[in-house]
């Protein structure tokens, strides 16, 4: 009785301390696998990218997915590169000027887009190119835009969209272009200037009431003065001659060549 007892109570004997601690470990060890297999599961089949969404502008949200190259393939919303898929936009449509993805369960990513301003129109066989203040080239136009300012001259070279301008036998830079349009905003000329003209000069031509050809002619920087500066005095001299010939005769048509800094010289009727 005694002995059948004993034998009893090592039945309820609690097994040894290392035992109970791998047994612990090995559950944790199934934990962990279990919960890494859903991670796994999550990152390759839960998740997919199903469709892409866009702020309302120039691009629809399908022509989005297309230069990003999402559409027909498998991509999951985790671990898709947003960084990478902007670039792809940005590269492949030239009106995206900065892009933002976000992601949006369960499988949508959406593009907050801000697009590029348009600032100058030239013509160009039966359209018109539209570019932006720094000289990219946008698109094409069947028809003249509005409120933008047309440029004359020199015929665009091999233009493309997405791409910075050019201009046949012409060393003006959009660069240049930048640095004229800066002072003439500043001038009070800039509310009368009605086009720009590429031509051979390293500094566009401006057009002053469809009427008055302003040359500003190359603008080479000296040890005194660089670039800016000197259109700056060229612009200062082309204001007074200007109101002078304006008061004289408010048709009158012609040249105003500062190609000589400091000087001035103009011929009526051009």
């Amino acid at each position: 009785m005694i002995l059948a007892r004993e034998k009893k109570n090592n039945k309820h004997k609690k097994k040894p301390l290392p035992q109970r601690k791998f047994r612990k470990f090995v559950k944790l060890v199934v934990a962990l696998g279990v919960l890494g297999g859903i991670a796994a599961l999550s990152l390759t089949v839960l998740f997919p990218v199903q469709r892409c969404t866009a702020t309302e502008g120039r691009y629809t949200a399908q022509q989005y997915a297309q230069a990003m190259g999402i559409v027909g393939k498998k991509m999951n919303l985790l671990t898709a590169d947003k960084a990478a898929l902007a670039r792809k936009a940005h590269a492949a449509l030239p009106w995206a000027h900065i892009v933002k993805i976000s992601r949006r369960l369960p499988g949508t990513l959406h593009l907050t887009v801000e697009e590029r301003a348009a600032a100058f129109a030239q013509e160009q066989g039966k359209a018109w190119w539209v570019m932006t203040q720094d000289g990219r080239l946008l698109g094409q136009e069947s028809e003249k835009p509005e409120g933008l300012m047309p440029i004359t001259g020199a015929p665009l070279l091999r233009p493309a969209a997405g791409q910075k301008a050019k201009w046949k036998n012409a060393f003006t830079t959009p660069g240049d272009i930048d640095v004229l349009l800066a002072c003439l905003r500043k001038s009070r000329l800039w509310p009368d200037i009605t086009a720009l003209r590429i031509s051979t000069a390293a500094v566009p031509d401006a057009l002053y009431r469809d009427r008055i050809r302003i040359r500003f002619g190359t603008a080479v920087p000296t040890a005194a003065a660089n670039q800016e500066t000197m259109l700056r005095e060229k612009l200062r001299i082309a204001e007074e001659v200007v109101a002078e010939k304006d008061e004289l005769n408010p048709g009158l048509r012609g040249i105003l060549d500062l190609s000589t800094y400091g000087k001035a010289y103009f011929t009526a009727d051009w």
